[in-house]
């Protein structure tokens, strides 16, 4: 009996200090987290700002806009024209003499024309600007919901090294009670299955860190396998606004809107240009005919004959786009607000799951498995008290790591339906 219970205080002890030893089972990922980069949440979002691929593309298209701009103040080419010939005569016998004619003109461009073309063109490059506005803001937020499912990972996959260590430690001591006949086959049969539980969680919590991972480099524009670490807390502290006043605010600036109330203007502007197209085109300038006897100077005007079929089509077209812009406008609306309203809800379902583990609960949970631990050393308590004690512990805190996560990633979903970060509405609302 006395051999019994220093078996027993050897396991007790060395699952009392489990935060120190390091798993057997995860050398090679030891290894790997050595050399994995640390980032912290600002580092990333910024290094996201500068290497997503998605960036060029945009830039590019701001870049062919400016280009729109430039065509649109260049004045249509000046034309000149020269038509040498020869005239023949028959007076007196048959002769020949050279025969000219030079002739220049200039387009003329309606009064307000180009003007207007130049504006469309502005818009154009405005749309493009707020669209890489837009494009920075949701990168960040997808940024934030990677960086804090990599955190709750990483926290995840500690909590399972440490529950492998403890399982491990448990068939070791089951092992030496067997050998000396204190111990059941039950206890052993049990203690195995314990290592291959908590092998089988801990491979699936590294699986969940490699995910991240990929999804992290990818919005940071890095090799999506690159060894990351994430460097920080997991916030749990979200701020909460009624759901009509966050559902007010994305209406008036989510950056989506504000692009298609800009598309909504440059729509508009084309239907002014279309009718512009139904008026015929002039041309004027001077004119010389020349022959080596004589010179004839005249001023000419030339314009396109009407047809009421001149740009009807380039009207009809962009009267189309207007009403399809306008119901886009209002179709956006209303998956915007619902958006809104259904990623609050999914917050608040995120943020009371959370209170659920309140700080005492936590505390009063790890006095038991401490309990637990002391009272199988001393063979007050049974195996099977003990073994669920330490597996919910274990459960308990994995779902708590897990509910933080869902949390940040709720508030991710949120910021990224309204188009503004939570905070930022907080500071905007202190006066």
């Amino acid at each position: 009996m006395n051999f019994l219970k220093t078996s027993l205080s050897t396991v007790a002890l060395s699952l009392g200090t489990l935060a120190v030893l390091p798993s057997r089972g995860a050398a090679s990922p030891a290894v790997a987290e050595l050399s994995a980069e640390r980032l912290t949440l600002a580092a990333a979002i910024a290094e996201a700002n500068t290497n997503n691929p998605a960036f060029p593309v945009v830039e590019a298209e701001v870049e062919s806009a400016r280009a729109e701009i430039v065509t649109a103040q260049t004045r249509p080419n000046d034309e000149l024209s020269f038509a040498p010939g020869l005239k023949r005569t028959r007076e007196d016998g048959t002769s020949h003499e050279f025969r000219g004619s030079i002739e220049y003109s200039r387009p003329l461009v309606f009064a307000g024309k180009r003007e207007l073309l130049v504006a469309i063109a502005q818009r154009n490059v405005e749309l493009r600007q707020l669209g890489i506005v837009g494009l920075k803001f949701q990168l960040g937020a997808s940024v934030r919901k990677a960086f804090y499912e990599l955190v709750a990972a990483q926290r995840i996959v500690g909590l399972r090294e440490q529950q492998l260590e403890s399982a491990q430690t448990f068939q070791l001591g089951a092992a030496r009670r067997a050998e000396s006949g204190y111990a059941s086959d039950f206890e052993a049969v049990r203690s195995q299955g314990d290592v291959i539980n908590a092998q089988k969680l801990l491979r699936a919590a590294r699986g969940q860190i490699a995910a991240a991972q990929t999804e992290l480099n990818v919005l940071m524009g890095r090799d999506p396998v690159g060894p990351v670490l994430a460097e920080g807390e997991l916030d749990d502290k979200a701020p909460t606004f009624p759901v009509a006043t966050l559902v007010a605010i994305a209406l008036e600036r989510n950056p989506s809107l504000r692009a298609q109330a800009m598309e909504t203007e440059v729509a508009e502007l084309n239907v002014r240009r279309s009718r512009y197209a139904r008026k015929p085109e002039w041309a004027v300038g001077p004119s010389l005919e020349f022959t080596p006897s004589e010179q004839i100077l005249g001023f000419g005007a030339s314009v396109s004959l009407p047809n009421r079929n001149t740009g009807r089509g380039e009207l009809l077209a962009a009267n189309a786009e207007r009403r399809r812009v306008s119901a886009e406008t209002e179709r956006l609306r209303r998956e915007i607000a619902g958006a809104v309203a259904k990623a609050a809800g999914n917050l608040a379902v995120a943020r009371d799951q959370v209170a659920l583990y309140s700080p005492d609960y936590l505390a009063q949970l790890k006095a038991v498995v401490d309990q637990a631990e002391h009272s199988y050393a001393q063979n007050v308590t049974s195996l099977l008290i003990y073994l669920d004690a330490r597996r919910t512990y274990f459960d308990t805190l994995a779902a708590y790591y897990e509910s933080i996560a869902d949390l940040a990633s709720s508030r991710a979903e949120l910021e990224s339906a309204i188009g503004l970060s939570l905070d930022s509405i907080t500071a905007q609302s202190t006066p």
